[in-house]
Formats: C-alpha cells, structure tokens, sequence
C-alpha cells in the first residue's frame, strides 16, 4: 500500500503533522517520536502527537540528520516536553556546533513559509527556529526500548548526509529510512553515491513490512520492496546522466540547470522549496563529479 496521507499506519505507528513532511510517532510504554520537520509545521506536530498520546511525554526524539527540514521543530518540542530526550548521531552534534549552519537552518525554515502558503497550510506557526542541545548520542544503546513488543535500533547510512542515521523496529518490521531510501523518485546521495545505492540495497535485504521516505509517502505491504528497487534504479539512471553530460564536456550549472527542468519544474506542488532543491542539486552532481574525475584518473593511470 502507498500512504499519502497523515495518521495512523500500524500497530501504534503513525504519520503526524503533513504528509509532506511528516513526524513519525511510534506509540509504547517509552513513546519515541522521529525527526522533526518544518519549524512552520510545528503546531500540527504538537496538535497531532497529543492526540495520541494525551498527557503522556515522548521520551525520545530520534534524529536522522541534521538538514532544516528534518530538525526544525526539535527546539518547540523540547519547550513542549522538557524531559523527552533528543536522541542523534555524534556527527550530526557537531554540524549543528559549526558556525552558520544554525543561521541557514533558520532562513531555509523561514522560506519555507512560502511553500506552506503555497501547499494551502492553514494556519502556520511563524516563530522562530528554536535551537538545540542534543541529549544523547547514538552509540551508548545499540537499542532502544519503546514497547514490550518493539524497540528501535539504529546504524548509519551515510550517503545522503554524512551524519545520516537510519531506524529500524525489527518487531514491526517498520524502517524508517528517509532520504537514505530516495524521495519523491529524486536518488539522494548528497556526499556518497555508492554508499547510497549500497544502503538501498540492504534495506532490500531487511525486507521490512513498513518504509517510512522523508517526504510524502510511507509505503507497506508489497509497495516496500517496489519502492526500494525503483529508488535503486532512479540512483543508477541520475548517475548515467550526469555522466553522460561530463563526458560530452558540459559544465555543473549546465547539468544542474537540464536535471532541474526536469525534476522541479513540471513537479505540481506540494515539492521542495528551489533554494533547498539546488542546493542539493548542485552536491549530486558534484558527487557524482568528483566520482567520474576519479575513476576517469584511475582509467588512465
């Protein structure tokens, strides 16, 4: 089955807030909600895990990643129950340190505004993007207990974003991969493409009975393993393109410019804001760049 819409999945599982850029929340004796989403959409988050859970507190917020769209609401969160714990990789601690990503964080959320306008959100929050500690690193728990019938287990996946973290409930066969799965049929290996298509492949291996993607679909059922493989398939053809170009000599803003009139253009909304899109555009093909230029030089060595 493909899920295009917010509420529960399976199993005290859910999809909360929008779908195009939904929170997960996996329901238990220890609640653990997943990711964070858009500072914008924070009231619906809010709304939505209440509803679910009452007066009862996540305990944990689980972090794939630390890009704009997947952290923006963690700060509201953590002011909205003060004893969840904010659970991410020691990676994605020390972006979150560098001087000027938090500024970026809060301008892409910020322009953001205009694509909830755009999707037809009604109301939206338009406070600030509120930072963040991170309360626990990953690595002293392998696994994490939610339910006496689930626990959350975890390892790193990093070929869309070096800190990135996929999660995975052997019990319910639920894997929540996000950007490491593909979004929206767009391949996203922002830092590595084979560790990307290696990390599609070993969900296939997991064969798990819920997918839930960063953006706008959470699949099940006989859709998972389609969906994988198709994201495989999508990776391989991206690539061939991109290299297709450097070989015929054309230039990044050249590629960035044809895969956009492709890709965004023609794409109905709701779809990524453009700035956040070519920026992550402009890292595939540079990826994929830097990869052809080596096996090139190892051609001729």
């Amino acid at each position: 089955m493909v899920i295009d819409k917010v509420g529960p999945i399976k199993n005290g599982f859910y999809a909360l807030g929008h779908a195009s850029v939904p929170v997960y929340l996996m329901d238990g004796k220890f609640p653990a909600l997943f990711d964070a989403g858009f500072v914008g959409l924070s009231h619906l988050y809010i709304q939505a895990i209440k509803e679910v859970l009452g007066e009862r507190t996540p305990v944990y917020l689980f972090l794939t990643h630390a890009h704009w769209d997947h952290i923006g609401s963690a700060g509201i969160f953590k002011r909205t129950w003060p004893d969840m714990k904010i659970v991410a990789s020691r990676i994605t601690r020390e972006i979150l340190a560098r001087p000027g990503v938090i500024d970026r964080v809060i301008s892409l959320n910020q322009q953001a505004l205009d694509a909830l306008r755009e999707w037809g959100v009604t109301p939206f929050y338009e406070g600030p993007f509120i930072p963040f500690e991170i309360d626990e690193i990953l690595g002293s728990s392998k696994s994490y207990p939610v339910a006496s019938d689930a626990t959350v287990e975890w390892f790193a996946s990093p070929g869309h974003t070096r800190d990135f973290t996929v999660y995975w409930i052997p019990e319910k066969g639920i894997l929540i991969a996000s950007e490491a799965a593909g979004c929206d049929n767009v391949p996203e290996f922002l830092v590595d493409y084979d560790v990307y298509e290696g990390g599609i492949k070993k969900f296939i291996d997991l064969d798990p009975r819920v997918l839930c993607t960063g953006h706008l679909l959470v699949l099940t059922g006989s859709d998972v393993r389609e969906y994988l493989t198709r994201s495989w398939e999508t990776a391989e053809e991206y690539r061939r393109f991109v290299e297709e170009r450097l070989e015929r000599g054309e230039s990044v803003d050249e590629i960035i410019e044809q895969i956009k009139g492709i890709d965004w253009d023609e794409k109905p909304f709701p779809k990524q804001p453009l700035e956040a899109y070519l920026l992550n555009t402009r890292q595939r093909v540079l990826t994929l760049k830097e990869r052809w230029e080596k096996g090139l030089s190892n051609r001729k060595s």
